[in-house]
């Protein structure tokens, strides 16, 4: 019976279903609590299911005919992410592994490895914060911190940005970013930079000043950043490095923190720079509560 639920509830999201990425199951959110550790994704032509806990050989075929079953889904692969694995490798319930996979998001791609258990290249929580930022950028010179793959910004200069200047301590995450900008047309006014943000502000600054600044950092990324350490280190260098008028998306994606996080940091450290509005995570409608997930918070100065 918990399991026909599951798939009542997918037939719902049904109509999510088309050539682009999309999630149609997100039990992170906590609306159905018996699925809590589960995801599934769609990445045309390949499902992709995620879960956060062990499950039994009989939930993964019942999870395959789930998506058998469900009409008008051309689906040619169906793999299974085990997040609670350090290491592990993905499995394979039906069909292969695509080695040359994409995300596509209103008509631009994004480089996928579907090989990697952990975190494939692409986040699709943040497409409501891709829009803003293609609506937003005109003109504007970007900084785009922890910039991972860089699809902010593809959408940045998707939306006419003069420049935008790609910041991550990871290189090989650059390489794939400098690769989408490539496949998307837009590898002209991009830099990429590997750099330990947290040693970097005077580099940075010289780089400016900038009309938009993107902070959208990892909640733990080792001994480099912490969230509740370290946000404040950089929202309190943001007066310097910015132009009059200028706008930073302030995100935040830790569920012990709400973006009440974000205003007191800005209150504190940043005052010169007003909230002006917030956007909310794309799988805002499939949560409980949607503060736990992807928080989005858009200041001007």
């Amino acid at each position: 019976m918990i399991m026909q639920n599951l798939a009542n509830i997918i037939q719902k999201n049904n109509t999510l279903i088309n050539e682009e990425c999309c999630r149609l199951f997100h039990g992170r959110g906590k609306k159905w609590s018996e699925f809590s550790h589960l995801s599934i994704d769609w990445y045309p032509p390949t499902i992709l299911i995620t879960t956060y806990k062990e499950i039994s050989n009989e939930e993964k075929l019942f999870l395959v005919e789930i998506i058998k079953n469900i009409e008008n889904l051309p689906y040619k692969n169906i793999l299974l992410q085990k997040r609670y694995l350090k290491g592990e490798s993905i499995e394979v319930l039906t069909g292969e592994i695509e080695e040359n996979a994409f995300a596509v998001e209103n008509s631009e791609k994004y480089k996928l490895n579907l090989n990697n258990p952990q975190n494939i290249g692409f986040f699709l929580d943040m497409k409501k914060g891709r829009e803003w930022i293609r609506k937003n950028s005109q003109n504007k010179s970007v900084l785009n911190l922890f910039s991972y793959t860089c699809s902010l910004s593809v959408a940045a200069l998707k939306g006419g940005a003069l420049q935008v200047i790609n910041v991550d301590m990871s290189k090989s995450s650059l390489s794939i970013g400098e690769h989408n900008h490539i496949i998307n047309n837009v590898n002209g006014k991009a830099k990429f930079i590997s750099y330990d943000i947290m040693n970097s502000f005077a580099n940075l600054r010289r780089k400016g000043p900038f009309d938009l600044i993107i902070i959208d950092p990892p909640t733990n990324q080792g001994d480099s950043f912490k969230v509740e350490r370290d946000y404040h280190k950089i929202v309190r260098k943001l007066n310097e490095m910015t132009n009059q008028n200028a706008q930073v998306m302030a995100c935040l994606n830790s569920p012990f923190l709400t973006s009440q996080f974000l205003r007191d940091v800005f209150r504190e450290y940043a005052p010169e720079f007003i909230l002006q509005e917030k956007v909310l995570s794309s799988f805002s409608e499939m949560e409980f509560a949607p503060e736990s997930g992807l928080k989005i918070l858009v200041f001007k100065k």
